[in-house]
C-alpha cells in the first residue's frame, strides 16, 4: 500500500509534466496559427508603412502645388503690371503722332509761306533785272523832290530788306519746327522700343504661366492619385487589422481548447499509469483485498483532485477563460471613466469589469491593478489571463505575444501586441 501510494506521487510529479509536453509538442496547428498571426501582422506593418509612404507623398505634392500657384500669382501679377504699361505707352504714342502731325503741319505751312516770298522776290529781281538800271533810274526820277527820291530810294531798299528778313524768318520758322519734329520722332522711336521690349516680356512671361499652370494641372492629377491610392490602402489597412484581430482570437480560442484536451489526456494517461503500477505491487502487500481496494480508490481520487488542480484554481476559472471572455468585447467603444463592456469604458475599467464577471475585485484604477494578484517575471513567463501594466494604461494578456485592451477612443476595444510599448510590470490574478 505504501509502495503504491508512493508509485503514484512520483507518476503524477513526473510523468503528467512530459506527457503533457509531449501532447502540445505533437499538435502541429499551433505553431502554424502563430506563424499565420505573424505573418497577417507583418502584412498589416507592411500596408501600415505603404500608407504613411502615400501621405508623405500627398502632403510633399500638396507643398508643391501651393509653391506653383505662389509663382503663378507672382507672374500672373507681371502681366497684369506689363498690360498697363504697355496700354499707357500705346497712348504716349498716339499723343506724340498728333504731335507730331502738327508739327509737321506748321513746317509745311512755314515752307510754303517760305517759298512763296521767296518766288515773290525772285520775280522782282527778274523784273528789274531785266528791265535794266532804267526802272530804278525811273523810279528815282518821278520823285517829285529830293525829300520824295530818298523815300523812295528807302523804300526800295526796305522792300529788299523786309523780303531777306521774311525769309530768314521763314527759314528759322522751319528749322525750330524740324528741331522739335525731330525730338517727337526720337521721343516715338524710345517709346516704340519700350513698348516692343515689354511685349517680348509679356511673351515671356504668358509662356511661363501657361507652364507653371500645367504643371499645376499635372501637380493637382498627382495628388488625386497619391489620395486615392492613400484610400486605396487605408481601407486595405482596416480590413487586414479587422482579418488579424479575428485571426488572433481564433488563434486564443484553438490554443485553449488543444491546452485542455491535452491536460485531459496527461491526466487519463498518468491515471492508467498510476493504477498499472500499484497493481506490479500488489503481491508484496500483506493487507486485505478490501483495504487495498479502498487505498486504491483513495489513491485515485487524489490522483484526479491533483490533475485538476493543474487546470484551473479553486473556483474552477482559469486565466485563459478570462482571456477568452474578454476577447468577445473587441470593436466596441473606449469611454474614459465608463463602466459598461458594451457601451464603453476605459482601459482600467475593461480589465476590472472583465474580471468582476468571474469575482475578482481588482480595482478600479491602473494604478491598483499594479498590485494586484502576483508579480510575474518577464513576459516570456505571461500567461492567458494575466494583467499587463504600462505607464497610464493596463491591458489584459490573451497569449501568442498579443494584448486586448481599451486603447483610445478613436479605436476602441482592441487586439495589440503585447511590446507595442514598454510596459511597467505583469501581474497575474488567477494562481
Amino acid at each position: 500500500m505504501i509502495l503504491r501510494r508512493k508509485a503514484g506521487r512520483i507518476l503524477r510529479g513526473s510523468v503528467i509534466p512530459l506527457i503533457l509536453a509531449g501532447v502540445l509538442a505533437a499538435g502541429p496547428s499551433f505553431g502554424v496559427m502563430a506563424t499565420s498571426v505573424d505573418a497577417l501582422r507583418r502584412r498589416s506593418n507592411s500596408t501600415k508603412s505603404q500608407l504613411s509612404a502615400a501621405q508623405s507623398e500627398t502632403k510633399a505634392l500638396q507643398n508643391q502645388e501651393q509653391q506653383i500657384s505662389e509663382e503663378l500669382e507672382q507672374k500672373n501679377a507681371q502681366l497684369v503690371e506689363n498690360l498697363a504699361s504697355i496700354q499707357l505707352l500705346e497712348e504716349t504714342i498716339a499723343k506724340l503722332d498728333d504731335q507730331i502731325a502738327e508739327t509737321q503741319k506748321e513746317y509745311d505751312a512755314a515752307k510754303a509761306d517760305e517759298e512763296a516770298r521767296y518766288n515773290a522776290m525772285k520775280q522782282r529781281i527778274k523784273y528789274m533785272y531785266e528791265q535794266g538800271d532804267a526802272t530804278y533810274v525811273q523810279i528815282l526820277i518821278k520823285a517829285t523832290s529830293f525829300s520824295d527820291m530818298l523815300n523812295k530810294v528807302g523804300y526800295v531798299e526796305d522792300l529788299y530788306a523786309y523780303d531777306r528778313k521774311k525769309l530768314e524768318e521763314y527759314q528759322e520758322v522751319q528749322r525750330k519746327v524740324a528741331a522739335v519734329q525731330q525730338q517727337l520722332e526720337e521721343e516715338k522711336a524710345e517709346q516704340e522700343e519700350s513698348k516692343r521690349g515689354l511685349e517680348e516680356e509679356q511673351k515671356a512671361l504668358q509662356q511661363t504661366v501657361d507652364e507653371l499652370e500645367a504643371k499645376n494641372a499635372d501637380v493637382s492629377a498627382q495628388i488625386e492619385e497619391a489620395k486615392a491610392a492613400a484610400a486605396e490602402l487605408a481601407a486595405q489597412l482596416k480590413a487586414q487589422n479587422a482579418e488579424l484581430s479575428a485571426a488572433v482570437e481564433a488563434e486564443a480560442a484553438r490554443a485553449e481548447a488543444e491546452r485542455q484536451a491535452a491536460a485531459q489526456r496527461a491526466a487519463e494517461e498518468a491515471e492508467k499509469q498510476a493504477a498499472n503500477a500499484a497493481n506490479g505491487q500488489s503481491t508484496a502487500e500483506t493487507s486485505s483485498g478490501e483495504t487495498q481496494s479502498e487505498s486504491s480508490g483513495s489513491s485515485s481520487s487524489s490522483s484526479s483532485s491533483g490533475s485538476a488542480s493543474m487546470a484551473v484554481n479553486s473556483s474552477g476559472v482559469s486565466g485563459q477563460t478570462v482571456a477568452n471572455y474578454a476577447t468577445q468585447f473587441v470593436g466596441n467603444p473606449y469611454v474614459y471613466g465608463g463602466n459598461s463592456l458594451t457601451n464603453g469604458t476605459d482601459c482600467s475599467g475593461f480589465t476590472s469589469l472583465v474580471y468582476a464577471n468571474f469575482g475578482y475585485s481588482l480595482g478600479r484604477t491602473d494604478v491598483s491593478q499594479r498590485s494586484a494578484g502576483v508579480a510575474v517575471d518577464s513576459l516570456a513567463d505571461a500567461q492567458p489571463g494575466d494583467i499587463i501594466c504600462y505607464p497610464g494604461h493596463v491591458a489584459l494578456y490573451i497569449g501568442n505575444g498579443t494584448i486586448v485592451h481599451a486603447s483610445t477612443a478613436a479605436t476602441g476595444i482592441k487586439y495589440s501586441a503585447a511590446t507595442y510599448r514598454p510596459y511597467i510590470c505583469i501581474r497575474r490574478i488567477i494562481h
